[in-house]
């Protein structure tokens, strides 16, 4: 019995960055927390499984503010002020979500 072969060239032509749009959303929060006198630090990457992640810190702490992922279509943000996770179809809706909590739309 033999198992399947995996080729990487396959699976990275299969991974799925942000979009344009998406990224755009990304440098709005960006924007925004800093009017609001928070240095934020963003990083991004793609999982093993092909999927998009993206990440906010604190530039001073460290410490993990929220990160973002697409998962199977649908849009996740973790953050520590939301106690769990937000899940929408539409990024921008999950963004708003969270800049909701943030308090964050009064800088808009």
């Amino acid at each position: 019995m033999s198992e399947p072969v995996v080729y990487l060239a396959d699976v990275r032509a299969h991974r799925q960055r942000w979009s344009k749009d998406d990224l755009a959303h990304f440098h709005r929060v960006v924007n925004l927390v800093g009017k609001a006198g928070l240095s934020v630090e963003t990083d991004s990457g793609v999982t093993d499984e092909g999927e998009p992640w993206f990440v906010f810190c604190d530039a001073d702490s460290g410490e993990v503010l929220a990160h973002f992922a697409r998962i199977s279509g649908k849009f996740f943000v973790s953050a520590p002020c939301l106690n769990g996770s937000l899940t929408e179809h539409v990024l921008r809706d999950v963004v708003e979500r969270l800049l909701d909590r943030w308090g964050a739309q009064r800088l808009a």
